[in-house]
């Protein structure tokens, strides 16, 4: 029998990526290259050079940088908030509720670390409009979330009414923000296991209704 020899035609093309697993492809190149590099000084070409693949490809998804960015942004919002507020619905009491935010709000940070650290690049690098818009649209709905649990609160009785529920929301976000920002100190009361839980109680402690 003669042998057979292969061609480069005859090789098995490698298979195509489905639209949706590209897509989730290039936005983890973006949150990878935007965490690390920063968003102004990336391009296009950083990319998609990353992903490795051609701009023409990359840009039949997203047609520029900022178009990539809030993207990320708005799945960071999807798996965040709208979690929360699914997992919240089933918490009656606002102080365990505040408690599960708290709690989510880490995991979330742990699960997505590099889009989360790529939330703080922003906030740091202060990046124009757009993506800060949307950003700061983020955070506002956190306000929204965690303003409306703490008026919950103080109408049951659970909270101080003298307080703005609005400065409690910000109060916790900041605290939250804070917290992951210091992380690399690697202080040593965060290595203790129960320092969080202690930290959560601290901070809820002056929404505990004192007044009568």
């Amino acid at each position: 029998m003669a042998a057979t020899h292969d061609r480069p035609g005859d090789e098995p093309k490698p298979p195509r990526i489905r639209k949706s697993e590209r897509r989730k492809q290039l936005l983890r190149v973006g949150v990878e290259v935007f965490a690390t590099v920063g968003y102004a000084p990336t391009t296009m070409e950083a990319i998609a050079e990353r992903a490795e693949v051609t701009q023409a490809l990359l840009t039949r998804y997203f047609d520029s940088k900022e178009a990539i960015l809030l993207a990320i942004l708005a799945d960071i919002r999807t798996v965040s908030l709208d979690r929360w507020e699914s997992e919240l619905a089933a918490l009656g009491d606002p102080l365990a509720r505040l408690h599960a935010v708290a709690d989510l709000f880490l995991a979330m940070a742990a699960e997505f670390e590099l889009a989360f650290q790529l939330m703080l690049r922003l906030l740091v690098d202060r990046a124009d409009d757009p993506p800060m818009g949307a950003l700061r649209a983020f955070f506002l709905d956190m306000e929204t979330l965690l303003s409306g649990i703490i008026a919950e609160g103080q109408q049951s009785g659970v909270f101080r009414r003298s307080l703005d529920p609005r400065v409690g929301a910000w109060q916790l976000i900041q605290t939250a923000v804070g917290y992951k920002i210091t992380q690399p100190l690697v202080a040593p009361v965060y290595q203790e296991p129960d320092y969080l839980s202690r930290a959560v109680d601290c901070l809820l402690d002056c929404l505990i209704k004192t007044d009568v």
